[in-house]
């Protein structure tokens, strides 16, 4: 993993829950704990952004009499789109 040192400004009273958070969970430090919610936020951004293709997909073949996607297909778009976003941002 290539990582890169991030300062961050955190109010008192967030830091303080997740600290307890950290505490009580698996994680072993506050720093994965953040780490593990910026996952989860991208991984939500991703679907969004894969969904919202999707729908102008579907929107159009609709039209075009395309059937709608499979899960399968649901889940190439996602990859696709979250690598794009990937590189768009020189992560990949």
């Amino acid at each position: 993993m290539n990582s890169v040192l991030v300062n961050l400004r955190l109010e008192k009273n967030m830091l303080k829950e997740i600290d307890l958070i950290a505490k009580k969970s698996f994680y072993k430090s506050r720093t994965e704990f953040i780490r593990e919610a910026l996952r989860k936020l991208l991984e939500e951004q991703r679907t969004k952004e894969a969904l919202k293709i999707a729908e102008e997909n579907f929107g159009r073949g609709k039209r075009e009499g395309i059937k709608e996607p499979t899960k399968e297909e649901m889940i190439k778009i996602k990859e696709k789109v979250g690598n794009e976003l990937l590189k768009k941002h020189g992560l990949l």
